[in-house]
């Protein structure tokens, strides 16, 4: 009986994976249906019980348990829904609750970082710029008593966060860096009651300073389940005057030991490049290696660039082999379009190829001379 019920529904196909191997001599390399790709095979012919090698018809056999197999699947169903019921109920009292969600920690730990830095910058900013009039717009920004303010307010600039981090109890403490105008060293400020008559000689005589000051931050997280973290911040204390981050000791040496001319074929490369790249001078892809691609600086934000001198980190010849490389720390002076003059730097990955320097690469970074101190560096590494 189960032959027959299988012959009527049909054979399941087989996974691609189950497929038979093709017979001997079939093709390797073509579909295991013989219909083609988008055919599917012909089912094998059946062989009659004589032998005889001819295909017979498929049987139509009734089959008279149909209706009692269909209750049956009906009973079982329904009995399953019935026990399916209560174990939902179990399922759903025991399974614990749902997480809330929320930002991911490092996106929650750079908004909170962001927003001390931006309430610090702000405070410092109207603290320095305030006078006697401002006790109610500094008294919005923090939760220290404001104190005393000057008769006048101090000319600032670019002020940006230089340091933050968070002590242990919480607090962020952020340091902040101000262009603030001062008088230059060595000028004396005026006399109370010459103040006025010499105020515009003391004006004259102001240089910009960076300054910074130190602000405590209290950044309160609270999360919800669909808006994510919700950030209210409290500045503490009035800025403090503090020292700027130390400068290192000794800076690291740089992994440029050669020295390239200007004049040289890779020299004339490098200038070639980088006039077209950011002056206009002619067409930037005539001195990239194929499948490099750096496009020119549009509109161009100078009027010429002149190469002043070349450090390689591997020596160049003027008959370089295929492959031959260096990375070249570019100095240059560059004209803008007012006629003024300016210093920069560049690194350029050159490579040789068909007997001339392309440039395979604009770097990021200059490279750091990792030799320890007294190793010969022909033998580092060996």
């Amino acid at each position: 009986m189960s032959s027959l019920l299988v012959r009527r529904r049909g054979k399941k196909a087989a996974k691609p994976a189950e497929l038979p191997a093709p017979a001997d001599g079939a093709s390797s390399t073509g579909s295991p249906w013989t219909g083609g790709p988008d055919q599917p095979a012909a089912p094998p012919a059946e062989t009659g019980g004589d032998g005889d090698g001819e295909s017979s018809p498929p049987q139509v056999v009734e089959w008279s348990n149909g209706p009692a197999l269909a209750t049956k699947a009906w009973g079982a169903a329904l009995a399953l829904a019935l026990l399916a019921g209560p174990a939902a109920l179990v399922w759903t009292a025991l399974r614990p609750a749902p997480a809330p969600v929320s930002a991911a920690a490092g996106t929650t730990s750079t908004s909170e970082t962001a927003a001390a830095g931006e309430r610090a910058v702000e405070l410092v900013e109207s603290w320095l710029r305030a006078d006697s009039n401002d006790q109610q717009l500094l008294a919005s920004l923090t939760s220290a008593p404001v104190g005393s303010l000057p008769q006048e307010g101090l000319t600032i600039r670019d002020s940006s966060v230089a340091q933050a981090e968070q002590t242990d109890d919480g607090v962020w403490s952020v340091t902040v860096g101000v262009d603030v105008a001062e008088p230059a060293p060595g000028s004396t400020p005026p006399a109370e009651d010459d103040a006025k008559a010499d105020k515009k000689e003391a004006e004259v005589s102001l240089v910009w300073v960076r300054r910074y000051f130190q602000v405590p931050v209290l950044v309160d997280r609270t999360d919800t389940e669909w808006s994510g973290p919700d950030l209210a911040v409290t500045a503490l204390a009035l800025p403090a005057p503090v020292p700027g981050p130390a400068a290192a000791a000794e800076p690291p040496s740089l992994d440029y030991p050669e020295t390239i001319s200007p004049t040289s074929a890779a020299g004339q490369s490098v200038s070639g490049f980088l006039a077209a790249m950011v002056a206009g001078d002619g067409e930037i892809t005539r001195y990239l290696r194929p499948e490099t691609s750096i496009a020119a600086v549009a509109p161009a934000p100078y009027a010429a660039v002149a190469v002043t001198g070349i450090k390689g980190s591997h020596e160049v010849t003027e008959d370089p082999t295929d492959g031959d490389g260096t990375h070249a720390l570019t100095t240059v002076e560059l004209t803008r379009l007012d006629g003024e003059k300016t210093t920069a730097q560049y690194v350029l990955t050159l490579v040789a190829r068909d007997g001339r320097w392309e440039v395979a690469g604009l770097e990021p970074a200059v490279r750091i001379d990792t030799t320890p101190s007294g190793t010969d560096p022909g033998i580092a590494g060996e």
